[in-house]
């Protein structure tokens, strides 16, 4: 009978470890699992590595997009008008992109249209080659730009026109990819000057010994670090749209607000170490030309309906209302959440 009982308690033991071990075996497996959450994908586009896309990879970098229920994917496209293709082929939702481009396919019949701009100017400079000091000297050579019809495109334009000379004919316009490619190729000789966005850039030809020729006078009103969308996506997903602009206006108050983490993530993204020069650019950012209310304003897209008025017709009764959606922004303003998001933080200040 004592014998039973033993062979019985061996029988229970090994049942009990068999349990256990498959319990153990089935939470292993599930902790090396990915864990999945209510998060909504969004694909999203962006066109350079550059300061202007530091609230954005903040928003991503802090788990904002998270926050807000978004599974956001960055996709990097090196220029305006090729991030704007792939936002009218629906590869991607929202592209930050460039607003020249933007207009100019709304025009052609493209329900795109821009949600908001981070920046009302262009924080642009143009560079040439030691040998070119004075903006005469650009006549017959070749000037660098990420892309035709980019914004990099708009400024050289702005420029030459400025100086009483035309694009194409006086100087060549070269398109050489994002703002690192284009300091290569005027590295390399083969453009004599390019537009560079305020940034690591700069910061190199200026260490190189490059001749800084122009920058954009900041009274042009001109939409920088837009981003766009196809009106039909507005209207299928604007649950999502909602949350996406408050991400990415909570993106740009931490990045104007948390100067540690800000250069934390431009050192990350840009590969540039944070200096007392990189520090510098980004105060001028954060404080100068990042606004807390992304909004695109209409004087900035009669900027660019101005300009492309000089190439094409433009037909009769068109406003800038027709290329804007500024709902989604003023509904977080009048919300009050943007004044909520600087409000804490000067609480936090005072607080002991």
């Amino acid at each position: 009978m004592a014998k039973d009982k033993r062979r019985n308690q061996l029988v229970y033991l090994r049942h009990s470890f068999g349990k256990l071990w498959r319990i153990t075996l089935i939470l292993s497996l599930s902790l090396s699992l990915p864990i999945t959450s209510n998060a909504e994908p969004l694909r999203i586009a962006y066109t350079s590595i550059a300061v202007v896309y530091g609230p954005l990879w903040i928003t991503q970098e802090a788990g904002i997009f998270k926050k807000h229920g978004i599974d956001a994917e960055f996709i990097y496209i090196a220029g305006g008008p090729p991030s704007l293709q792939a936002l009218i082929a629906g590869d991607v939702a929202i592209s930050f992109t460039a607003a020249g481009a933007t207009v100019a396919a709304n025009l052609s019949g493209s329900d795109v249209v821009l949600l908001g701009a981070s920046i009302d100017s262009l924080p642009f400079e143009l560079w040439s080659s030691p040998r070119i000091k004075q903006p005469a000297q650009l006549r017959g050579t070749k000037l660098g730009v990420s892309r035709i019809g980019a914004t990099t495109d708009f400024v050289a334009r702005y420029l030459l026109k400025k100086w009483g000379m035309q694009a194409d004919k006086d100087v060549g316009i070269f398109q050489a990819g994002s703002g690192p490619q284009v300091f290569a190729a005027l590295k390399s000789g083969s453009v004599q000057s390019g537009v560079l966005s305020i940034g690591p850039e700069t910061l190199r030809a200026e260490s190189e010994g490059y001749i800084r020729l122009a920058d954009v006078p900041s009274e042009l009103v001109y939409p920088f670090g837009p981003f766009a969308a196809r009106q039909s996506f507005l209207k299928k997903e604007p649950d999502l749209v909602t949350r996406f602009t408050k991400a990415y206006v909570e993106g740009i108050h931490r990045f104007k607000t948390d100067k540690r983490t800000a250069l934390a993530t431009l050192e990350k993204h840009t590969k540039q170490k944070t200096t007392p020069a990189v520090e510098k650019i980004y105060q001028v950012y954060a404080t100068k030309h990042f606004k807390r209310v992304p909004e695109a304003t209409l004087a900035g897209i009669q900027t660019i309906l101005d300009e492309l008025s000089a190439t094409r017709p433009i037909p009769p009764g068109i406003s800038p209302e027709r290329f804007v959606e500024s709902r989604f922004v003023r509904e977080l303003v009048s919300s009050g959440f943007v004044d909520d998001l600087y409000k804490r933080r000067q609480a936090a200040r005072r607080s002991p």
